[in-house]
């Protein structure tokens, strides 16, 4: 007994047998190959976007450098800024600063002097390198608003801050006459140091 079509339904048969195998074929051979272009197809487009992104900041380099140079420039010119290029020359300057000051016409060097001036050295990232002395003067209260005047009001710029006042009574018999004598002055007198060029790559 063998085991054959139907009359008329052998080539339906082979057909649907051919299906089959070729079906087969196709997912053993060739569907790896297929997904293989997909992927390769997918990177091709991301590298060509990112190419896009890279032309377009190229293109804007020059703008950029253009824009840089002329911040340059600017700063170069610019009087609000330390002139001194280190912490410790910069600290010295403010220093001198204040014994100028002091020794000015406005004062009186007798009535308004510094007891002790120490440097703080702040850490952490700033767009430019501050630099700070905490000072301590025994001044009268009439010379305090000139002082911090000529201080704030000249370039390059400074800026008094954390700025305590305590009061030195003058004894009068035993008397402690608090509404006079002079006054214990603490603050901080700060700048800042102009940082060095940056270059645009």
């Amino acid at each position: 007994m063998t085991l054959l079509p139907p009359p008329g339904k052998g080539q339906v048969l082979a057909l649907c047998m051919l299906f089959i195998v070729a079906t087969l074929v196709y997912f053993a051979g060739f569907s790896w190959f297929f997904r293989g272009r997909a992927e390769v197809g997918g990177q091709v487009e991301e590298l060509v976007e990112q190419e896009h992104q890279l032309r377009a900041k190229l293109a804007q380099k020059p703008m950029l450098e253009r824009r840089l140079g002329e911040i340059q420039t600017f700063e170069a010119s610019n009087t609000y800024f330390l002139p001194e290029e280190t912490f410790d020359l910069a600290a010295a300057g403010l220093n001198t600063k204040i014994k100028d000051v002091l020794s000015g016409p406005a004062m009186n060097p007798s009535r308004c002097s510094v007891i002790s001036s120490q440097n703080q050295k702040l850490q952490g990232e700033e767009p430019y390198e501050k630099v700070t002395i905490q000072v301590r003067l025994r001044c009268d209260i009439e010379y305090l608003s000139s002082l911090f005047y000529e201080l704030e009001n000249t370039t390059p710029l400074l800026f008094v801050t954390e700025l305590n006042l305590y009061q030195q009574p003058v004894f009068d018999a035993g008397i402690a006459l608090t509404q006079l004598g002079s006054l214990d002055v603490r603050f901080d007198l700060s700048g800042y140091i102009r940082k060095k060029n940056v270059v645009v790559q």
